[in-house]
């Protein structure tokens, strides 16, 4: 039988003749990352994914006991680099001759790589290796196919191997982007908009307007194990959908291809926030590697790029909108994410009740400030009921925050 092809690449290749494009491979590929997301509470969706129903909290143990395994055995990094190794050439097998991965992969497979505590400190692999393999067609290619493999197996004993690789692989990327924060101030700490343009069929549109159509409290989801390209630049995002409107008059074409804007608000954790944690907790690290401007690191420097790792959104709304030059309107879903996490070693170093002390608070500071976020959001697009909500989940959010201290929680 022959394989079938993901939407998007289907239609770029009528588009353009051709899907080898890097644009298409990460500005607006989902093929790669629906079967990785979370939906709401329960992770549920019209699409199965790792996640789904009731393996949900199963298998999110397990993500979190290959961070642990990994971390807890840094010492044995070249143990750890080997199992990579062996992996990645188990899996690509002769891809692994493609010139591009060769111009960065070996690189990756070869280095040691320490997280930074200084600024004049400099890391002993100066090229940012994982970055750079990332923004390479070839390496996006092969990195989403690691992670997915890894997650596509009945086989415990194996899927423990293929999760510990795979953590372990996005650890060195974390490490890249910490270093690379903390050598460019003007990365440090990213806000702003950025934008991804999807194609996406009947059912994957639907599975997003039945989350749209949740409580407030369960419009969010999360990718929590990947990386997603967006950029500063909304034609960028609006490119991708050139040649949709000529389909228009084609029913069956037309209605499975549904150009999908996704309008991502990344905001920091307010300072005021940022202080109540650091004062509890002195020693652990609070990243903003969840959205990384890396532009002159990319391979598609004019696409003004924005790494996403690992994010998580909550869902403000979901319209439709007309563009000027474009003929037909276009679904557009407004999304929040924070750029703060404790994704670093330091949270290790913390006994097991002081990490989740740290853990509890850290989630009552994010909740807060996201909600006050995306409640202003909803009344600039006049949702009146929704602000209403995301206020009471603030209001939740910091009880939880008063009952920590009550209790003396930390």
């Amino acid at each position: 039988m022959d394989a079938i092809m993901p939407l998007e690449h289907h239609f770029l290749s009528e588009r353009s003749g051709s899907s080898d494009t890097g644009y298409a491979q990460r500005f607006g590929d989902w093929s790669s990352m629906q079967y990785l997301s979370v939906f709401g509470k329960d992770g549920a969706s019209r699409t199965q994914t790792f996640y789904n129903g009731e393996t949900l909290s199963t298998r999110m143990s397990s993500l979190r006991q290959a961070i642990i395994y990994v971390r807890e055995n840094w010492k044995d990094y070249s143990l750890l680099m080997a199992d990579l190794r062996s992996y990645i050439a188990d899996l690509i097998g002769d891809a692994y001759n493609n010139q591009q991965l060769q111009n960065y992969l070996p690189i990756v497979l070869t280095s040691f790589k320490v997280w930074n505590s200084e600024i004049d400190t400099v890391p002993d692999d100066e090229g940012l290796s994982v970055i750079r393999l990332y923004t390479s067609k070839a390496g996006y290619d092969q990195i989403f196919r690691i992670i997915n493999q890894a997650f596509r197996t009945d086989d415990v004993a194996e899927q423990q191997r293929r999760l510990r690789c795979v953590v372990f692989l996005i650890e060195l990327l974390n490490i890249d982007l910490f270093n690379y924060t903390l050598r460019k101030p003007a990365t440090h700490n990213f806000e702003g908009t950025v934008y991804r343009g999807v194609i996406f069929s009947d059912d994957q549109l639907q599975d997003f307007k039945v989350l749209a159509a949740r409580p407030v409290k369960e419009r969010y989801w999360a990718i929590p194990l990947a990386m997603m390209s967006a950029s500063t630049d909304r034609n960028v995002a609006l490119k991708h959908f050139a040649g949709l409107d000529s389909m228009a008059d084609d029913t069956e074409k037309s209605e499975m291809c549904h150009p999908f804007l996704w309008r991502i608000h990344v905001i920091a954790l307010q300072p005021r926030y940022l202080q109540i944690y650091r004062e509890k907790f002195p020693t652990s690290v609070v990243s903003t590697i969840c959205a990384v401007p890396i532009r002159e690191l990319s391979d598609y420097a004019e696409e003004d790029e924005v790494l996403l790792r690992g994010p998580f959104f909550q869902l403000v709304c979901l319209q439709e909108e007309v563009f000027e030059g474009r003929d037909r309107p276009i679904h557009v879903m407004d999304l929040v994410m924070l750029n703060a996490n404790r994704d670093h070693p330091s949270t290790m170093q913390l006994s097991a009740e002081e990490g989740e002390k740290a853990r509890q608070l850290f989630a009552s500071l994010v909740g807060m400030c996201r909600a006050e976020i995306c409640k202003e959001l909803a009344g600039l697009y006049g949702l009146r009921e929704d602000a209403t909500q995301h206020e009471e989940m603030f209001r939740a959010a910091m009880a939880k925050l008063e009952a920590l201290e009550i209790q003396g929680n930390w």
